[in-house]
């Protein structure tokens, strides 16, 4: 009892609960990066499946970065150093994203985790691989950094109208703080908030290239997008463009689900579950995929209108009181 009301045991209790919050937030990004390359192998042998076709083996994505990683990088002749940078550049943002988000539902203190933060480090990795895509002067390259270029220029609005929703409700842009208001939320307030996810919907399938915006498995020339920018690249610099790939492709589908806040109030639970709904979540975008064709060059500026407008539309139900 007595040490019950010392303010030393209270001091001695919040240190060892922020410490065990940092081992988690560690772990659970150390959980991303290696689960990465897996969750992109269930997508593609999910898609396989939906196609009619055996599809690759789940560990085919590390068997091929481990076999990438150990042959011999060629660099273009007249490429500078953002050549060389661009994938270092691309993984780092990434992991730093990853690290700014509370999978478990909870934060250490003073972590950063701020949302416009890791919108405008998505933003820092797409430019930086357009720009990697014009700085090898090929007619392909150029064409897949501009084509990323304008449907990043309608990501953005969309991915912000997306969070509109979260900002209304908590006035704050830290992720946690939105989870009391969701789960509080009548029951005529879950429309701004299914709004603002089928928003993020649009967003995902557009930020992570896959169909009907982008198809990640071409190999015609004329329809691709990322994987014109890293055509010049192998060895070890290919390696982590396909790390990053696969990263990018995890992060953005859990930040989704983190959104919805935490299941349990158990933070090693929450991160395993997070985990379970990313991986059933890139299983059922490949069966979208599966059921959709890519969507011409010129018909794309319609589809991130359309996501943009859907969270802009949740974000004015929620100002004019819909979730309360």
């Amino acid at each position: 009892m007595v040490c019950a009301l010392a303010p030393s045991c209270h001091l001695k209790s919040f240190i060892e609960g922020d410490q065990m919050l940092w081992i988690i937030q560690i772990v659970s990004v150390m959980a991303i990066i290696v689960l990465a390359p897996l969750i992109w192998g269930i997508a593609q042998k999910t898609k396989a499946h939906f196609q009619g076709r055996q599809g690759p083996s789940l560990i085919q994505p590390y068997q091929i970065f481990a076999k990438t990683w150990t042959k011999e990088t060629f660099v273009p002749e007249g490429s500078s150093w953002i050549f060389r940078l661009n994938p270092t550049v691309n993984v780092a943002t990434l992991i730093v994203i990853a690290a700014s988000i509370p999978w478990a539902g909870q934060i250490p203190t003073n972590w950063p985790h701020n949302v416009l933060s890791i919108f405008f480090l998505l933003g820092l990795e797409r430019f930086s691989v357009a720009l990697a895509g014009l700085d090898t002067a090929t007619t392909f390259g150029g064409l897949g950094a501009s084509r990323i270029a304008t449907i990043g220029s309608g990501i953005e609005p969309a991915m912000l109208a997306a969070f509109g929703v979260l900002w209304v409700v908590s006035r704050h842009t830290q992720i946690e703080t939105v989870v009391p208001f969701f789960t509080n939320a009548s029951p005529s307030g879950f429309l701004p908030w299914g709004l603002a996810l089928l928003s993020y919907l649009f967003v995902v399938i557009a930020e992570t290239g896959r169909l009907p915006v982008d198809n990640p498995d071409t190999h015609l020339e004329l329809t691709m997008m990322h994987e014109a920018t890293i055509l010049e690249y192998s060895g070890r610099l290919l390696a982590q463009e396909q790390l990053a790939m696969a990263l990018k492709f995890t992060i953005i589908i859990g930040l989704g689900w983190v959104w919805l806040g935490p299941i349990v109030p158990f933070p090693w639970v929450n991160v395993v579950l997070h985990m379970v709904e990313i991986m059933a979540s890139a299983m059922l975008l490949a069966w979208m995929e599966s059921r959709f064709v890519k969507l011409r060059y010129f018909h794309l500026p319609r589809y991130v209108t359309l996501g943009a407008g859907i969270g802009l539309l949740g974000s004015y139900l929620a100002m004019s009181g819909g979730l309360r």
